[in-house]
């Protein structure tokens, strides 16, 4: 007799994408059902790619950045995104800041003077209050600065793929260079588990957590960064106005019940309901490890000594 409630099997799709390694893994009781969700998913993300790449001469994120007005008429999707962003970034006080994206030209300069001129320059033209959204456009009080999604899209796309995983009804942990989405429980009920790298030897795990239906991101100077005259220039760039408005909040921080304002973080690991939320939220801390946000947000600081700053207690 011939049975159909056979367990799901583990079905694992890898692919390359925003500069990153891409990993599907989705538990399917038919290998063609994983088959078809796994393209959805990396066409999808080939999509955002593609729309959104900051250095993309014909991506929109250029067209916007390249206008020639200060107002741009935007598409639904995009309005969706700068929305949510907007939004997180006010809670982080607008330490994260999509506008830093206009310093990163000053990044290809060849010495410490030009990078930090160059900076020093742009620097007034930059910050939360520089665009703003109505219906359908997104508006800039200056010509100079320049919006990246960077740090936001990767993300967004794989809230998106998780959200196809579920629409399919398929357990999932998509894994887009370390930007994690877990849908579901495995087979047997179990949680996924997902390892944090140690900061100074990032091919060793330092810890483990357990995830179902959250996203995780982890930030960190040493993913990547550019020596200039033996000086790094880390890819997380502060907009030091906010940061120096956020230093001086007498807001209490609610980050990780044992943390010690006194040390330096060398990466910041955030579980929340979205990766695209926790993206964001690692990335402040990366800028600001005293920053108060909400306790539902699970974050996991690291600090020189190797030592784990978290409200995370299992």
């Amino acid at each position: 007799m011939l049975t159909t409630d056979k367990q799901p099997k583990k079905h694992c799709h890898q692919f390359t994408c925003m500069t990153t390694p891409c990993e599907i893994i989705l538990y399917a009781k038919r290998g063609k059902d994983a088959k078809k969700v796994a393209y959805l998913i990396e066409k999808n993300t080939r999509r955002l790619e593609q729309k959104y790449n900051f250095f993309s001469e014909d991506s929109f994120i250029s067209t916007i950045n390249n206008r020639s007005v200060a107002v741009v008429k935007i598409d639904a999707e995009t309005h969706q995104v700068l929305t949510l962003v907007k939004a997180l970034s006010a809670n982080t006080n607008n330490i994260f800041d999509i506008t830093t994206g206009t310093l990163k030209q000053c990044a290809k300069l060849a010495s410490i003077d030009e990078i930090e001129h160059c900076r020093k320059r742009l620097i007034p033209y930059i910050g939360a209050d520089k665009w703003w959204l109505t219906p359908g456009e997104i508006h800039f009080d200056n010509r100079y600065v320049k919006i990246d999604l960077g740090g936001v899209i990767k993300e967004y796309a794989v809230d998106q793929a998780g959200a196809i995983a579920k629409k399919a009804g398929l357990s999932a942990l998509i894994n887009f260079g370390g930007d994690i989405y877990v849908n579901g429980k495995k087979p047997d009920n179990t949680a996924f588990t997902v390892a944090i790298k140690n900061p100074k030897n990032p091919q060793q795990n330092i810890a483990m957590l357990t995830l179902t239906d959250q996203g995780l991101t982890t930030s960190a100077h040493y993913e990547r960064s550019r020596v200039v005259e033996g000086k790094s220039y880390s890819h997380i760039i502060s907009n030091e106005s906010n940061k120096k408005d956020s230093d001086n909040s007498s807001e209490a921080s609610s980050t990780a019940s044992n943390a010690d304002n006194n040390a330096k973080m060398l990466s910041a690991t955030v579980i929340s309901s979205s990766v695209l939320t926790s993206g964001i939220y690692s990335t402040a801390l990366m800028l600001n490890a005293n920053l108060a946000i909400d306790p539902e947000i699970q974050v996991v600081l690291i600090d020189e000594q190797l030592r784990l700053h978290q409200n995370i207690f299992n």
